[in-house]
């Protein structure tokens, strides 16, 4: 396979490996073209009757991909498959975007290469203005080029409030077509007005909100993403984060504590985009993200004896947090789990917190004082307008999921092949409906929605008691976030056992039937809570428990998209999603 086909492209590199997932499995492709001109390559691969599988900078929907990397999925039968992935915007050793600077006063009719972005001021009115990005471009170097625009703004920061463990890699074409999104839950669809997709020969902009939420989610099964134009949102200037270690309920679990510090974050996390800005129910600032520090993924990270460079000590110092006492009036307790709150606030200082009753941090120590005890107030710590401290705890968060998948491929000598397993669901309670509920009431929900966590977490445990008496383990590792806008806690569970215990087989059925009752329970849930909706995870809609959430008429418009679609697109359309594609396909 050679490039004299191309039509001149600017940039396209061919590159001859085996594109793997993280779970170290193959991706169907023969090779991988890397290059900025998205549409030109697509159309070369087109006319020589290949097949297209679109990926970005990771490849991260792990199993979500035909594993017969020489067979093609029966849809493109006799095709060869070929990866493209857009090339990205370069930046210098400090992080900041070279100088392909934003263009203040480009067209927004011109379709742009996979590394350029382009700034459109006062594009839908005053102060309410426009990015527009290839499909290459991550979502820290956009937020970065806005930074250094609007850099003499005193009061607010300007940004694209999509949110990402994965920010400095996660290229924006592939946020959409994952439909992946962090702690703050804004999707792509949410902030953007225009999306260009390369179907075959043919370019579409898709401009409404409808047809930009349908194609999301699809894994460019339904085209290409080439560029992007997103709503750009002013927001209070100073970031800040807060660690707050929670003890445990009278009845010795966690559930009860994360369910009222959610609750009553409830103004903070109420987050709205209008008039060009990001704002919630506080007046003086927001919460974009609430996520999960558990002790046994913090003690993965610091001791294990994978790479985990820094992120270790940043680990040690977060476990010596949660290892101090709650001593005031002889109360004493070790904290298992944690809640890490990042946003931004109009305060440079914590004694601006302290001094607004209505901030989320004030309100959180006046319900411990007054009202129960579950806070680790001297195990507390703040960050604001920290850079470094913030990135630590960022770089922290992203190494949860990173070791925990290593570790969970990683065996000693003598153990025999690892098992593992992740939840991914997300829970979301109606924000209407929320609005109308009591603290009490709104607590209450959000402990329906972790009971059933905490009930397999449960059993996994007893599970590993079990396990320990074979010479196996079994691990738990729980990350992600709490809110706002929905809850996707995510819960690993490895096996490791002795090669040919034939306690193995057993031990992975029961994690495997107690994930599937999870899923059972919380779609239930949701079944029976009108204000409560389960649904799958960061990877789309093309998961296996995805389809399983998603309700009729979800599926339908997904099917029907990807049953009009080119079949070249689909290289790695499988399970009920390609059945019910080809079904569509002979009506």
């Amino acid at each position: 396979m050679t490039l004299a086909n191309f039509a001149a492209p600017v940039r396209t590199q061919q590159l001859h490996e085996t594109l793997r997932d993280n779970a170290g499995r193959p991706v169907p492709a023969t090779c991988v073209y890397r290059t900025d001109d998205i549409a030109g390559t697509v159309r070369a691969c087109f006319a020589r009757g290949e097949a297209v599988l679109m990926v970005g900078s990771l490849t991260s929907a792990t199993g979500n991909f035909e594993l017969e990397i020489w067979r093609p999925h029966p849809a493109v039968a006799g095709c060869a498959v070929v990866g493209i992935q857009p090339l990205s915007l370069a930046v210098d050793a400090s992080g900041d975007v070279l100088p392909t600077q934003p263009a203040l006063h480009g067209d927004p009719d011109d379709v742009l290469r996979s590394d350029r972005i382009a700034l459109h001021l006062h594009r839908e009115g005053t102060d309410r203005h426009t990015i527009q990005a290839g499909a290459g471009v991550t979502l820290a170097q956009i937020n970065r080029a806005l930074r250094e625009f609007f850099a003499a703004d005193e009061y607010f920061d300007y940004c694209v409030p999509v949110d990402l463990t994965t920010i400095d890699s996660a290229q924006v074409g592939a946020v959409y077509a994952t439909g992946a999104q962090g702690p703050s839950r804004f999707r792509i669809s949410d902030v953007a007005r225009r999306v260009t997709l390369c179907n075959d020969e043919a370019l579409t902009r898709l401009g409404d909100a409808a047809s930009i939420a349908a194609h999301e989610g699809l894994w460019g099964m339904t085209g290409a993403v080439v560029d992007l134009e997103l709503r750009v949102y002013r927001r209070p200037k100073h970031r800040f984060g807060f660690f707050i270690p929670l003890v445990r309920s009278a009845t010795g679990n966690w559930i009860d504590q994360v369910a009222a510090v959610l609750a009553l974050l409830r103004d903070a996390t109420t987050l709205t985009l209008q008039d060009g800005a990001l704002s919630s129910g506080w007046a003086n600032g927001v919460i974009d993200g609430a996520e999960v520090v558990a002790r046994e993924t913090l003690e993965l990270v610091a001791n294990t004896k994978l790479p985990a460079g820094p992120n270790r000590q940043v680990a040690q110092r977060v476990l010596a947090l949660m290892q101090a006492r709650e001593k005031s009036g002889g109360y004493r307790s070790q904290s298992d789990f944690g809640v890490y709150l990042t946003g931004n606030a109009r305060f440079s200082e914590l004694d601006g917190f302290l001094d607004d009753a209505d901030s989320p941090l004030a309100r959180l120590l006046e319900y411990a004082e007054h009202s129960e005890r579950f806070l680790h107030a001297d195990g507390m710590t703040t960050v604001i307008d920290d850079m470094r401290g913030l990135e630590d705890m960022r770089l922290l968060r992203e190494a949860f999921a990173d070791i925990a998948r290593q570790y969970a491929k990683h065996r000693e000598p003598g153990q025999g092949k690892p098992f593992s397993e992740s939840t991914d669901i997300n829970c979301s309670i109606d924000p209407q409906a929320a609005a109308a509920m009591s603290v009490d009431q709104l607590r209450e929900q959000f402990r329906w929605i972790l009971q059933p966590y905490y009930a397999y977490e449960m059993r996994i445990r007893d599970l590993a008691e079990v396990a320990r008496a074979h010479g196996a383990s079994v691990t738990l590792c729980r990350y992600g976030h709490l809110n706002p806008r929905s809850t996707n806690l995510h819960t690993r569970v490895t096996v490791h056992a002795p090669e040919g215990s034939i306690a193995a087989p057993v031990l992975v059925q029961v994690v495997q039937r107690a994930r599937d009752n999870l899923l059972a329970v919380l779609k239930d849930l949701s079944e029976r809570h009108a204000a409560i909706r389960a649904e799958g995870g960061e990877k789309g809609k093309m998961t296996a428990d995805a389809w399983h959430l998603m309700t009729a008429a979800q599926r339908d418009e997904a099917v029907a998209l990807l049953a009009a679609a080119d079949p070249r697109w689909q290289a790695h359309l499988k399970g009920h999603w390609a059945r019910a594609v080809q079904a569509a396909r002979k009506l």
